[in-house]
This record gives structure tokens, C-alpha cells and sequence, in this order.
């Protein structure tokens, strides 16, 4: 008699995982040969009664396996993975009714996921064309994540190790999902990725904002309350003071549309300003100041006191603030080089919002 797979585990973790991956084999195995043997009874399966099939196969296996068949459960209701076996082995079930290797996977959040469950294969029926199975490590099938109600997994089974969305990602999938900031590393993988193939595109789905941003309704920037429209000036001129100085206003307004749903036909009008300010503290400056300097160094107080509130979008958008311990300062400095790289000398930034001074037109 076989030991137990929980007794091997006890002793080396790492023979109990090749034995499951060796029931997984013998699982593909066996439901390929079943499928062969009745491809008309696999192509008639739905997602539910492929799950049922899937779970009996699994069982009839087992005995020759150091998994115990009454130890392999299918989990009713919305439960991840579908299949538990022995506790600590979990087997999800995927299908597709077309002839390939693709689907749509689970919640990237894995907020239903069976605690206990360490180690996760996919078990993937293609039931279009000529039934077949795979079964491969959960986390080396999935390629990139999508977006039905909430952000998924997609699932390719021909999915090469190196390019899985983890892979991509330069993390794992343990690592990811266990994370704390997990959303955030999303965020930040697929702004990098527009950015650097010069997409005009922002995802709109990785992260709410404010209370109210969650919804179906687009506001047209008219019709804001001031406050409000204030708090997204000071968020604007926080995350995007290169646009917003150098008046390239297309990743702002995708922002806009992608973190609150306001739209604005007309960023320079709304978030920039025309004109020079002639006077700092009453007294005339020598040479005339772009008015786009005031309308920073009048927000500069409010971003000061709003700043740590913005740090998950900081995050995607100007992560540069965040390799200081001060991300106002380094806000400060940076919005300072900037404007020394358009206007040259003439505007202080920095010393002016360390003075508190003001500029006026």
C-alpha cells in the first residue's frame, strides 16, 4: 500500500508536489482517452457537467495515486479552484466550446479562494473541433489579464513560461497574489506598457479614486462643484506637470474620463492658464511670469496636504515622487526643473513655494 500524499507532504513538500503533477498527467491522460472514445458525449458538455465529469475521472484515478478518491471534492458555487483534493491541491476547470486553447479565467483578486489550497493546476477541455484535454500549472497558462466585471485572468494553454502575464510582469504568480498592493503592480505594468508602445489608451478599469468614480454616468467639467473641480486640478497638476506645462493635455484627458468619468472638450481653458502674472507679493517682477507658474504655485498648498492621499495613482502616473521619503518635496523639485527647462531662469518655483510667496496678475 501506497503512503498517503498528505504523509509525503509532512516529510518533502516537494515530492508531494511531483506526485500531484503526476495525477495531473494521469488525469489528461485518461480524459483524453475517454474523449476519443466519445467525442460526441464531450462536445454536448457545459461548464458545470464538464466539472462533474472532470471531478469522477479525477477519482477513478486516484487509487493509483497517493491521493485518497474520497479526499477529492468539487466545490459547489463560486468557490476557487472547483476541484480540492487532499486539503492542499486544487484543480480549476476551464473550457472552451470553439477549437483552441484560449478562455477567460478567474478574478485576478482570487477574493474565493480556498485558503488552504497551496498548489493549482488548470484542467482545460477543448471541446470544439476534436475533444481534447491539458492540464498545466495554473500559473504558466495565464497570459494577460482582461476585463469582464472586474479583472481576469486569460487563459492559453499553448502559453510559453516566459511569456506569461507574470513573466511579463517580472514577478510570480505566488508573489502577486499574496500581495498587498497587487492591484498597484497592475496598474503600473499596463501604464508602462501603453506608455512605451505610444498608445494613445489608458485602462479605465484598475482603479476607483473617489467615492461616486464607480459608476455609469460621465460628467461634463462644466457641470462640476468647484471643490470638486479643484481636487482634480490639484491631482492634474500633481500627477501630469509636464503635460499640464508643456500643454499636451491627451493623457490628462483620458485620466479624466478613466479615474472620474468627467469629460472636457477644451483642457486649456479648463485646467491650464493664458496671461502673465506681473507681481510676486504685491511688489513687480522684472520680467513677467507665465501665468501657468501661478496656477501651480496657487495648488501648491493643497497638493502639499492631498499628497499622501494620491500615493496609488502617484504610483502609475509620476512614481518618481515616490523614491523620496517627501514626495511633496520631490514634487516641489521637480515641477521646478521643469519649468527652469521652459522659462529658464526667470521663475523661482521652488524657492517661491518655500517662501510661501504669491504671484498675481
Amino acid at each position: 500500500m501506497q503512503e498517503n500524499i498528505i504523509t509525503i507532504r509532512k516529510c518533502d513538500s516537494s515530492l508531494a508536489n511531483e506526485a500531484f503533477a503526476d495525477f495531473m498527467k494521469k488525469t489528461e491522460s485518461e480524459l483524453n482517452d475517454r474523449a476519443n472514445k466519445d467525442s460526441k458525449f464531450f462536445k454536448s458538455l457545459n461548464s458545470s457537467q464538464l466539472e462533474v465529469v472532470s471531478v469522477n475521472c479525477i477519482k477513478d484515478i486516484a487509487p493509483s495515486t497517493p491521493f485518497r478518491p474520497e479526499e477529492i471534492k468539487l466545490v459547489a458555487g463560486t468557490s476557487f479552484p472547483d476541484i480540492v483534493a487532499e486539503t492542499y491541491y486544487g484543480i480549476e476547470v476551464k473550457s472552451t466550446k470553439s477549437n483552441h486553447w484560449k478562455s477567460t479565467g478567474s478574478s485576478i483578486m482570487e477574493t474565493t479562494r480556498n485558503k488552504n489550497v497551496e498548489n493549482i493546476y488548470m484542467l482545460f477541455g477543448k471541446l470544439g473541433g476534436k475533444p481534447a484535454f491539458r492540464c498545466r500549472p495554473y500559473e504558466d497558462c495565464l497570459y494577460d489579464i482582461t476585463v469582464t466585471h472586474s479583472p481576469r485572468y486569460l487563459i492559453d494553454m499553448e502559453t510559453k513560461k516566459d511569456d506569461t502575464i507574470f513573466s511579463k510582469m517580472h514577478t510570480t504568480y505566488d508573489e502577486l497574489r499574496t500581495s498587498k498592493d497587487s492591484i498597484a503592480q497592475v496598474r503600473r505594468y499596463y501604464r508602462d506598457k501603453v506608455r512605451q508602445e505610444n498608445k494613445g489608451e489608458m485602462p479605465w478599469w484598475l482603479n476607483e479614486v473617489e467615492e461616486g468614480a464607480n459608476n455609469l454616468m460621465i460628467t461634463h467639467i462644466s457641470y462640476l462643484d468647484p471643490q470638486r473641480k479643484n481636487r482634480i486640478i490639484e491631482q492634474l497638476y500633481t500627477l501630469f506637470p509636464q503635460n499640464m506645462i508643456c500643454g499636451d493635455y491627451k493623457e490628462p484627458a483620458m485620466w479624466l474620463v478613466a479615474y472620474h468619468k468627467v469629460v472636457s472638450h477644451n483642457m486649456r481653458d479648463n485646467f491650464s492658464a493664458g496671461g502673465q502674472a506681473k507681481y510676486l507679493n504685491g511688489k513687480p517682477l522684472q520680467y513677467p511670469i507665465p501665468a501657468i507658474v501661478k496656477r501651480f504655485l496657487d495648488y501648491a498648498p493643497a497638493i502639499r496636504e492631498h499628497i499622501k492621499e494620491m500615493y496609488a495613482e502617484i504610483d502609475v502616473f509620476n512614481p518618481a515622487l515616490l523614491e523620496s521619503k517627501n514626495p511633496f518635496n520631490s514634487w516641489v523639485a521637480q515641477v521646478d526643473n521643469l519649468f527652469t527647462k521652459k522659462f529658464g531662469s526667470i521663475v523661482h518655483f521652488a524657492e517661491w513655494v518655500r517662501n510661501g510667496d504669491k504671484l498675481t496678475i
